[in-house]
């Protein structure tokens, strides 16, 4: 698909950049891992891209090392293939999650997640996403952001929200 080929080569960019940042940074030990790194091939699936988004290096990449990477019209360009199935919500407007056990949020998205199920659960977000997180119970939610995001916590009974 020329969506993901056209991703992988930015990310290979993105990759290389991260890599002689944190060389110049005298970390040599993570330049060498992200040198390495093979994680994203180009040959997958919509489903085994979002998987990747969702791992513990992709979530790191994408909102620590990675520059922006992927930037919003790289995200834009899924959009048609109606990612939200896959708990990644490009410029969805507002929406209410319940529970949700992953949600990445993009661009011009307004989410209100509740969370209170004794599990956790993942929120990445990017590029400017916004969310309300209403934690109850014994909920444990983890967070990660780019920095360019805004979360409002709202934590009840003995719930975790964890950034």
């Amino acid at each position: 698909m020329k969506e993901i080929r056209d991703a992988q080569r930015k990310w290979l960019e993105a990759k290389a950049k991260a890599a002689r940042m944190q060389e110049g940074k005298g970390d040599f030990e993570l330049a060498g891992k992200l040198n390495a790194c093979q994680m994203f091939k180009g040959d997958e699936s919509i489903e085994d891209l979002a998987a990747l988004m969702f791992t513990q290096q992709g979530i790191e990449f994408m909102t620590r090392l990675g520059g922006g990477f992927p930037d919003l019209a790289v995200f834009r360009k899924f959009k048609r293939y109606q990612p939200a199935k896959l708990g990644v919500y490009i410029d969805a407007g507002q929406i209410t999650l319940e529970n949700p056990e992953k949600a990445f949020l993009v661009g011009n998205t307004v989410a209100v997640l509740k969370y209170d199920e004794l599990k956790a659960k993942r929120l990445v977000m990017m590029h400017g996403a916004k969310a309300t997180v209403e934690a109850s119970g014994w909920a444990v939610v983890k967070i990660d952001t780019d920095g360019t995001c805004n979360v409002e916590i709202k934590k009840s009974d003995h719930a975790k929200v964890l950034r």
